[in-house]
């Protein structure tokens, strides 16, 4: 899976990789989503742009995208990596993030609660940069076993050499998840950061063997990731986050460790 995010300048995402979520999908913060070119639109320079507005009456709204394919899932001894080159939005109160959700998430039992989906479809982000630590990347790992976060998560941070704001440029962010042996890696332009395993979850919390789909999104006010995002600041808005392009690749069990060497080149 590949997108460049390549097309004329206000078209939207390409529909047969994505969809747009309107509302206020699971996870959301304090805003509202919205399928328009205000929110959403190719800026035809090969980007894809992602903005969060607030209105007169103090109202937010953003955009949310999860991918189409839901069949993301590294082969037994081989890898999967998600990789994103992005140029996150800066201001207090804002979570930029890309992560993958477990397919209970898009495929509940009858009368499930959003919740319990959660807790069957784990998570793993890929990326969360908030405005509250404007220099840092958090990656994250989600199941009902884990209570290192808040947010029921465990997980790490990596940061940017130099202390600046990552919104101040674009950096690559990518994710390593292997099977058998388990285990997922984070990365910021090439530099590992984390490594989880079952050991860390606990082997009933590595929910993390069962086909998955991507979200990306912008989350305004959100209690739910790992440190508080700060408290949205109307004068930060309209705030922008840019995606160069996002690219899945998998790798068989021959070569699978191949691929986290490849993730920090």
């Amino acid at each position: 899976m590949h997108d460049d995010f390549t097309g004329p300048a206000g078209s939207p995402p390409d529909a047969g990789r994505w969809l747009t979520r309107t509302g206020r999908p699971f996870g959301a913060g304090v805003e509202t989503h919205a399928d328009d070119s205000a929110h959403v639109a190719l800026d035809g320079a090969g980007r894809l742009t992602m903005t969060a507005t607030r209105d007169a009456a103090g109202g937010f709204t953003a955009a949310w995208l999860e991918s189409r394919r839901e069949d993301l899932l590294p082969p037994s001894g081989g890898a999967l990596r998600i990789q994103a080159r992005v140029r996150t939005a800066p201001g207090p109160g804002l979570d930029c993030a890309l992560w993958a959700w477990g397919n209970p998430m898009r495929h509940p039992e009858p009368g499930e609660a959003e919740l319990d989906r959660w807790f069957r479809a784990g998570e793993m982000d890929v990326f969360e940069v908030l405005g509250s630590q404007p220099d840092r990347v958090h990656g994250s790992l989600h199941s009902p076993a884990c209570d290192q976060l808040p947010s029921c998560g465990i997980g790490g941070h990596g940061a940017t050499v130099d202390g600046a704001p990552l919104s101040d440029g674009f950096h690559t962010y990518s994710m390593v998840w292997t099977r058998d042996p388990d285990t997922v890696t984070w990365h910021i332009d090439a530099r590992p950061y984390l490594k989880l395993t079952p050991e860390d979850t606990t082997p009933e919390g590595w929910l993390f063997n069962q086909p998955a789909h991507l979200c990306l999104a912008i989350i305004i006010g959100s209690p739910g990731g790992p440190v508080p995002p700060g408290t949205p600041d109307p004068a930060a808005f309209p705030a922008g986050m840019l995606i160069d392009e996002i690219t899945v690749a998998v790798r068989g069990p021959k070569d699978a460790t191949d691929a986290a060497g490849e993730a920090a080149r």
